[in-house]
């Protein structure tokens, strides 16, 4: 892997492109984690959170219903004892992009800073990996999540 390539995932799901959306827009609680706060209009912010020491910001950048949302993290408080950790999540943005190709959604998501060379990347990588292709895959395809609170 490049050491300056973004973390990114992409994943093929049969379900709707409107399920998609919702379970990005407002049902972040029920994929990945207790959600505090609104994140379904831009300007939105919200906070997730792991437990009582983990949690992050963001603020919805942009929505372009139903085949974009981008979130960038204004906040940052992780309990992985990595110094620095907290640094590299602040100002980074997360891009979902959708979309329709045949009878399948195509969910593409970038975290733009986080990187190979990143304290986090080996951590919040394998974070996402869960979240992205095991929890939000059931979510979306058997109605379970696999959140990290439930």
């Amino acid at each position: 892997m490049e050491e300056d390539r973004n973390y990114h995932q992409k994943i093929e799901l049969s379900c709707t492109l409107d399920k998609v959306f919702k379970a990005i827009t407002v049902q972040i609680d029920e994929w990945w984690s207790t959600l505090e706060g609104f994140s379904a209009n831009v300007g939105d912010e919200f906070k997730v959170s792991f437990g009582v020491e983990s949690y992050w910001r963001f603020k919805v950048m942009e929505i372009n219903e139903p085949n974009v949302i981008v979130w960038q993290c204004i906040e940052s408080h992780q309990d992985y004892n990595l110094k620095g950790i907290d640094d590299e999540w602040i100002n980074t943005k997360l891009y979902w992009s959708f979309k329709e190709i045949g009878d399948k959604i195509v969910i593409e998501f970038i975290h733009e800073g986080l990187i190979a060379s990143s304290v986090c990347y080996e951590v919040c990588s394998n974070g996402w990996d869960f979240c992205i292709l095991d929890s939000l895959k059931s979510y979306l395809e058997k109605g379970e999540g696999k959140p990290s609170t439930k």
